[in-house]
């Protein structure tokens, strides 16, 4: 390993934040992201801080045991890829990237996952692991006017928005706290078993308090209302330093559905993002970035497309190795990573 660069693992707190915010970042790399991602992928939050003369990358980080000795780690859920200068160049990145490297292997790290940010880290590219190209993203730039906007909603969504506003549907905004948490957490839970997600989507309350208490000031709830009942709603994150909102998750009752109100709620998002002037409204993509039913609901909304791409490294090529033939799976063609991690019969 190179002398000259520093690396280190270091805990997730305010000296991380400050670190962060030296660069062009989101939502998915402060602490509270980090901590609050930590309790559905069932690891502990860390950051990874590279460090040579003046340059710098930084990467969150969920490590995950595998073993008493061994561990791997991922991007938290989201868009957690690394921060740097925008000046480092390719060769920088990589010098950087493979100390890290060394590094997280001497650290007994055997894998490490890395989500690519589909706006920050357009540029991103390295010699080192594989880059992965999945599929679009979608958003919406804010500093286009209300006409705009409207006139780029597919007539679709434009006749739900109508329909919900006619049916006297209403919204409120607000931030998430722990107690509107458990609200949507209802709506969300009964929207993921109406479509069928696999058990890692459905997430527990204590995730949503956990958002609300540790991203205090940057984590929005819209809610839409028939006369006083909550019938669907949608958490947002808000990043004023890098002016990105980010739709996180939604959801709408099963009776309330052909009100249309998942409609309006992304209408009035848009319409606050463009009123506190935020730069862009960054919608995702469709499931595992494929172009499905999802994908095609978010763009009825813009047709802007970004690229996501994950980061995959295999850090301890042995133990990697060891893992597969443990659990049956060398020889498999899949894009599962790290294979040694697929769940059975999948």
């Amino acid at each position: 390993m190179d002398s000259s660069v520093k690396c280190s693992l270091v805990d997730v707190d305010d000296e991380w934040d400050t670190a962060v915010k030296r660069f062009n970042f989101d939502i998915y790399h402060l602490s509270g992201w980090l901590k609050s991602s930590a309790v559905i992928d069932d690891g502990q939050a860390k950051g990874l801080m590279i460090k040579s003369g003046n340059n710098e990358l930084l990467f969150p980080l969920i490590i995950r045991r595998i073993d008493s000795i061994f561990w791997d780690a991922t991007s938290p859920y989201g868009y957690g890829g690394p921060l740097g200068d925008s000046v480092l160049t390719n060769q920088e990145i990589d010098q950087l990237l493979q100390n890290a490297i060394n590094f997280l292997k001497e650290q007994n790290c055997v894998s490490w996952f890395i989500r690519l940010h589909p706006i920050l880290n357009i540029g991103w590219n390295s010699k080192s692991g594989t880059i992965v190209e999945h599929g679009p993203t979608l958003s919406s730039d804010l500093s286009k006017t209300e006409e705009e906007h409207w006139s780029e909603t597919q007539l679709r969504h434009q006749r739900g928005i109508k329909k919900a506003l006619k049916k006297s549907i209403y919204t409120k905004i607000e931030e998430l706290n722990e107690n509107n948490a458990l609200i949507f957490s209802k709506i969300y839970i009964e929207t993921m078993k109406h479509v069928n997600a696999s058990d890692f989507y459905l997430f527990d309350d204590l995730y949503f308090i956990e958002l609300a208490k540790n991203l205090k000031g940057r984590i929005l709830l819209i809610t839409a209302y028939d006369n006083e009942t909550p019938i669907a709603a949608s958490i947002f994150t808000y990043c004023q330093e890098s002016k990105i909102i980010q739709y996180h998750l939604g959801g709408t009752l099963d009776a309330y559905r052909n009100l249309q109100p998942a409609k309006l709620i992304t209408h009035i998002a848009r319409a606050w993002g463009r009123e506190k002037r935020y730069s862009i409204l960054h919608f995702g993509g469709g499931f595992g970035a494929s172009l499905d039913s999802l994908y095609e609901y978010k763009k009825g909304f813009s047709s802007n497309e970004h690229v996501f791409k994950t980061h995959r490294i295999v850090v301890n090529s042995d133990i990697y190795l060891k893992l597969l033939n443990k659990n049956g799976r060398v020889g498999q063609l899949t894009e599962y990573f790290p294979l040694y991690r697929k769940p059975n019969g999948k």
